[in-house]
């Protein structure tokens, strides 16, 4: 059994993102903790303009009733989260954040197997992007594997690995096999972008050989180009698969990506995606 906790914001979440999560749960025969990030009172609220970036307020700027309908949506948010939640023996943690919700989530995910959250998370408190700049800093400074899901979950019907060789694309293969070992019987596709002309599978052998002990129908795709629009153009329209990613916003050797070319295949896919980093 794995411990595994999900995020969400107590004032936005939908159902169809708890469902999302309490899948993964269940294929790792594990608890759900859902972490209900509560940031009304440390919070700004953004605010719609004319202007293409919101104007941000603060929470002590906002009149009595409207304190008081952010605090009447939050507790029926909580109401519904349990309503969805009991009979599922999910445990909800409902959380203040008082400084940052990123530093809660990265002092939870330190005692974690697995972190999951949706790719539309955010807090009103960080001016938003695409993908939202709370998911960005999750992703680089989470300290246990990462899953980012859709809204809404297809059914899983393919595993894809990428891969290039280095210690982080394999580190994520790896740890991605140990938390879910029951996708054993799910087709596995490695792909590897051939890089610098080198179109052979690096320490191809090896590879082949751990593969085989865990997954009983593996494919191995070998495509030539830049490898983040070779990734895009695989996965744009794909919504029944599994990616898996080593690091995120790291440098040197440990980055399959850079930041921007990972931050793309977020924005652009609608799949599930594993991110880690050792």
């Amino acid at each position: 059994m794995k411990k595994i906790i999900a995020v969400i914001d107590a004032l936005h979440f939908t159902e169809d993102q708890i469902a999302g999560f309490k899948y993964f749960a269940g294929e790792t025969n594990s608890l759900l903790t859902v972490v209900c990030l509560d940031t009304l009172t440390t919070g700004a609220i953004p605010v719609a303009t004319m202007f293409p970036e919101p104007a941000i307020i603060g929470y002590d700027q906002i009149s009595v009733e409207g304190r008081a309908a952010l605090q009447w949506q939050r507790n029926e948010n909580i109401k519904q989260l349990h309503q969805i939640c009991d009979n599922d023996h999910v445990n909800i943690v409902i959380r203040e954040s008082v400084n940052s919700p990123i530093e809660e989530v990265v002092a939870a995910s330190r005692f974690a197997d697995l972190l999951l959250v949706s790719n539309s998370t955010s807090f009103a408190a960080l001016i938003d992007s695409n993908p939202p700049r709370f998911l960005k800093d999750v992703l680089a400074e989470a300290e246990c594997p990462v899953m980012v899901l859709p809204d809404v979950l297809s059914p899983v019907k393919e595993i894809i690995f990428a891969y290039n060789g280095t210690y982080s694309s394999i580190y994520a293969i790896r740890q991605f096999t140990l938390l879910f070992p029951y996708f054993t019987n799910i087709p596995v596709k490695v792909v590897y972008v051939a890089e610098d002309h080198q179109k052979v599978l690096p320490f191809e052998v090896k590879l082949k050989s751990y593969l085989e002990q865990h997954y009983a129908n593996v494919e191995y795709v070998i495509m030539n180009g830049e490898p983040a629009t070779a990734f895009l153009a695989l996965l744009i329209r794909r919504n029944d698969c599994i990616v898996t990613y080593g690091a995120f916003g790291r440098s040197g050797a440990s980055r399959f990506f850079h930041r921007s070319d990972a931050e793309n295949i977020l924005r652009t896919t609608n799949i599930p995606i594993f991110i880690t980093h050792p």
